[in-house]
């Protein structure tokens, strides 16, 4: 469901109205409309579930007495229906027995009024419900990750997608969001430029109308299903991302999939901005000595905006086993944070999966490349537990040194 939108200082909702009594719906309609809430109307609960998945109402008002289908069996239908099985109801019913109260409660109803409701009560309860809605959004804000590369080409829009599909294609929820602000990579990885949509569309919004429902107008769906928010293909022309902005947007996005990965830009000012957002940061290096400097050069930074207890490591190998250059333990150990994993060289297969727009995780099913993701999904599913561990770790070993 959508967050409020804030207009000045008041939150304004979307709100559906269902009610069969074409004078109370209007009374009610004209209260909330005064309210500078959006009304949508219907006179059943025949369409409840349909209108709810095409116009993402932030609230349900609910009669019970209705003809055709009555708001009991649409409250029930509402609540087994995955991805909108979680917005909030409020009963506004004839019906005052304290057995219709229960009935209606234990179906998943957040609040129950009687009619006719004071004008007031009505209000003060709308914005009960949605105060408590919102916390309860906040508790279940998912986990962010920035996907950084050391240094150009090392791979990391690569490991982004992947990362990204991998999670999606296993059922856990994902997007990808493209942060640079322009010129990004994803889109054309995985063949989809021009871009029509993309944080520019964002960027023109003032920083408190950037919610869920404005982002998710704003998002382009891969052909796999996979939510993406991407940068647009070329610098825009009079639009300016301030820091709210960027904050803004990576802080919705948690709240639209249990886990969020961001293709982050090698870029000090917008690192520091969104640093207090991330859950966690993956730092994707190449195996050569240049590489390893530049990762260790990030990785002092990452410190010293507060993110070096959040940052691991991924080794990207371009070059067959025995003309590598650096090994786990090493790169490990020069940047003192945990070692998440290594992707093998396989130049040819990436190779096929750019030119063909085609990610490998898409590719051969059960293949070796795809475990290499899973395995990589599995550690990042457990990212803070693996984190405390190696913290102790080092912490022992220090004591045991000193």
């Amino acid at each position: 469901m959508s967050l409020m939108i804030v207009r000045g200082d008041e939150m304004v909702y979307k709100i559906l109205l269902v009610e069969d009594e074409a004078t109370m719906r209007r009374l009610i309609s004209m209260l909330l409309k005064r309210q500078g809430h959006d009304v949508i109307e219907a006179e059943n609960g025949v369409r409840v579930v349909e209108l709810v998945q095409e116009h993402q109402p932030d609230l349900i008002l609910l009669d019970i007495m209705m003809p055709v289908v009555d708001g009991l069996t649409a409250l029930r239908r509402v609540r087994e229906t995955p991805g909108i099985d979680d917005i909030p109801i409020i009963i506004l019913s004839a019906k005052s027995q304290v057995e219709d109260r229960v009935e209606g409660l234990r179906l998943g109803a957040d609040d129950y009024l009687v009619k006719p409701a004071d004008p007031e009560e009505l209000i003060a309860r709308i914005e009960s419900v949605m105060a408590r809605s919102m916390r309860e959004a906040r508790r279940r804000k998912g986990t962010v990750f920035g996907i950084l590369g050391a240094k150009g080409g090392v791979g990391a829009t690569t490991v982004t997608v992947n990362l990204g599909l991998s999670f999606h294609l296993a059922g856990r929820g994902a997007l990808v969001a493209d942060l640079h602000l322009a010129f990004g990579d994803v889109a054309a990885y995985l063949g989809l430029e021009p871009v029509d949509k993309s944080t520019a569309n964002l960027a023109i919004l003032p920083p408190n109308e950037i919610d869920r429902r404005t982002i998710e107008q704003t998002l382009t769906h891969h052909s796999s299903g996979l939510p993406l928010l991407l940068s647009p293909s070329a610098v825009p022309s009079g639009i300016m991302f301030s820091a709210e902005h960027l904050m803004t947007i990576v802080e919705q996005c948690a709240y639209l999939a249990p886990y969020v990965f961001i293709d982050l830009p090698r870029d000090p000012d917008i690192l520091e901005v969104v640093a207090d957002q991330l859950s966690g940061v993956v730092l994707v290096m190449g195996d050569e000595p240049a590489s390893m400097h530049a990762a260790t050069r990030t990785a002092m930074h990452l410190g010293q905006v507060g993110l070096h207890n959040r940052l691991s490591v991924l080794l990207v190998h371009r070059h067959s086993p025995d003309h590598q250059f650096l090994n786990p333990n090493k790169v490990s150990e020069n940047l003192s944070c945990l070692f998440l994993g290594a992707i093998p060289a396989r130049p040819e297969i990436y190779l096929r999966a750019e030119y063909t727009a085609s990610p490998v995780v898409l590719q051969n099913h059960g293949s070796a490349d795809q475990m290499v993701y899973e395995q990589l999904g599995a550690k990042l599913n457990n990212y803070a537990d693996i984190l405390e561990q190696f913290r102790k770790k080092q912490t022992m070993e220090s004591r045991f040194l000193a």
